[in-house]
């Protein structure tokens, strides 16, 4: 290489490595505020289409929201919204727009958003106070446009095969990004248990967040090496170091050949303890290599992409085959379903956001209030759920009524399917999540309700520590192996047991090798697990006695600080496993 090697330090987001070019995504988010459309259109008509495709989406998506906002904000704030329709609604504004694509020949992009500048400068220049601080909800109606737009085209310019370098990336983002074969994905922002970091976890690739400013540092031109064990990413590799790479890429595969001679064996301690092992799903484009290679049971599959594809809930029919095709491919184990688990922040518009939205109107809370799109998906499931082999999960349960109210829409949907004389299974489980800490002090009366529990340890640390997952500035301070966290689980396990209810973890601590360890000491009796850890935690929980187990819990228990419970892990990993591993605790 002609330029000289450098190295920037991250964060370990997605285990693995990968040597390639780049894919630079300058935008900030939300990711429609650059424009990466052609320079040169090839047809105005086609561009005039693609603009009147991006109002129409766009109006759909706002009467929808305008119909959920209804139910949260008060009179005077559903103003916004009947101006924002208003506007799309307008003719004349949209007639200027085709005539200058025709008669400029050019982007529709670009003349949306030159002829959208000029109303904004009209606004902010008013004499009248109300009509400039309009100019925030006309930016937002714009960027709902300029999304749209260029929603279909941003996949058609990723280069396929490439490291996706950005300031950072929402969940629709990645998602998008998904279809792309994405070599890698290293961002400025976001931390361990991100959205982000999550995803990529699921599509098996490596990445690395909170590198600050990685995002200005690389261009297209640069060639790559990221390194999702260290954390690091090498921009311009040397030659020796792309080759000492290749060799433990090497060295890697070999590893994972050795790990596919377990997937037929029993998930099963030393001393005969059965630990039920499951894997998390999220894209249709994991199934088979789970049914392939592993043929377990699906313990979550999240539902949230189905509505971050489309900007908006999907509709029972489209849920209904989606739900099908899973619990048929995976027949005869079982599926365990997880409704929305969105927040407001994914249905609000910009100038309505909350202020914390991980505090606020997300998960259950939507389904509650929404009763009829709860409705639609409770039905999608249950006509899906015919073979048996489909469980329903609730998500960021507080309380009992929450539970209470959810059983009543659960059995208004069932009469309404028994009505139309449509199938399903008349006992299907429900389970919930015990994900914040008010369920976990309930947890014996909330046991009592249920089928199952599954600790989701990725918001139970998020709201136990009051430290916010997707930041970089406190994502230091996110540890799973905080003692109040662990008693907290100790807390949920007796809990279940007490009422003879299985209880899993489907949060990121299950793919953690020191941290299952310690979860199966704890007595969780099902690993939840994303499908490239696997074969690791099946590894360990072959290598393990269940009684050594028991024992590093109960010493743990006893611990007060963090740093005494990693060092005391890590001691007791390294003596019952007789390896020290090749990942930071």
């Amino acid at each position: 290489m002609n330029r000289s090697e450098q190295i920037f330090k991250g964060i370990a987001a997605s285990k693995g490595i990968s040597i390639g070019k780049p894919f630079v995504y300058r935008a900030e988010v939300p990711s429609y505020k650059v424009d990466i459309s052609p320079a040169v259109i090839i047809s105005a008509e086609s561009e005039i289409s693609d603009y009147e495709n991006a109002v129409s989406q766009s109006v759909k998506e706002l009467k929808k929201i305008f119909e959920l906002a209804k139910e949260k904000l008060e009179e005077k704030n559903l103003q916004i919204f009947e101006a924002q329709l208003s506007f799309l609604y307008d003719e004349f504004f949209h007639s200027k727009v085709k005539d200058r694509i025709r008669s400029e020949n050019k982007q529709a992009f670009t003349v949306f958003k030159e002829e959208i500048q000029i109303l904004e400068n009209a606004v902010v220049s008013s004499n009248d106070e109300y009509i400039r601080e309009r100019v925030n909800d006309i930016e937002d109606m714009k960027n709902r446009v300029l999304r749209n737009l260029l929603k279909g085209r941003l996949v058609s310019k990723i280069t396929e095969n490439s490291i996706v370098i950005a300031r950072n990336l929402t969940p629709a983002d990645t998602i998008l990004f998904s279809n792309r074969n994405l070599l890698g994905i290293a961002t400025d922002l976001g931390g361990i248990n991100s959205h982000v970091a999550l995803i990529s976890r699921s599509l098996r690739i490596p990445a690395v967040v909170a590198m600050q400013d990685i995002s200005v540092n690389i261009t297209s031109d640069d060639f790559l090496i990221i390194d999702g064990y260290k954390g690091i990413v090498i921009k311009n590799p040397e030659n020796d170091t792309i080759e000492s790479y290749k060799k433990l890429i090497e060295k890697n595969l070999e590893f994972e050949r050795k790990l596919e001679e377990l997937e037929k064996l029993p998930s099963e301690t030393k001393d005969g303890k059965s630990v039920k092992l499951s894997t998390n799903l999220e894209f249709n484009n994991e199934v088979d290599y789970v049914v392939t290679h592993f043929g377990c049971d699906v313990g979550l599959y999240r539902t949230e992409h189905l509505f971050m594809e489309l900007g908006d809930f999907p509709s029972e029919e489209d849920q209904y085959k989606q739900y099908k095709f899973l619990a048929e491919h995976i027949y005869p184990k079982t599926v365990t379903i997880r409704t929305f688990d969105i927040g407001g922040d994914k249905i609000l518009p910009e100038s309505q956001k909350e202020l914390n939205p991980f505090l606020g109107w997300r998960g259950i809370r939507i389904c509650l209030d929404k009763k009829e799109t709860f409705l639609v998906q409770l039905r999608a499931i249950l006509r899906a759920s015919a073979g048996g082999n489909i469980k329903i999960m609730l998500p960021m349960i507080s309380g009992i009524e929450e539970i209470k109210k959810t059983f009543e829409y659960l059995e208004e949907a069932k009469q309404q399917l028994r009505q139309q004389n449509v199938r399903f299974d008349e006992n299907i489980q429900v389970g919930v999540m015990i994900e914040i800490p008010s369920a976990v002090l309930l947890a014996d009366e909330i046991a009592k309700m249920v089928d199952f529990f599954s600790i989701g340890t990725n918001d139970l640390v998020q709201y136990t520590l009051a430290v916010d997952r997707d930041s970089s500035l406190v994502c230091e301070m996110y540890e799973k192996f905080h003692p109040a966290v662990l008693r907290m689980i100790e807390m949920t396990v007796k809990a279940a047991n007490k009422n003879n209810i299985p209880v899993s973890v489907c949060g990121e601590m299950a793919s953690d090798q020191y941290a299952s360890l310690l979860l199966i000491g704890l007595g969780i009796t099902e690993l939840s697990v994303v499908s490239t850890a696997y074969l690791h935690i099946k590894r360990l929980i072959r290598l393990i006695k269940f009684e050594n187990a028991q024992k590093v819990a109960s010493k743990v228990l006893t611990m007060s600080t963090i740093n005494e419970v990693k060092d005391y892990i890590e001691d007791c990993f390294n003596k019952n496993i007789g390896e020290k591993l090749n990942v930071s605790i």
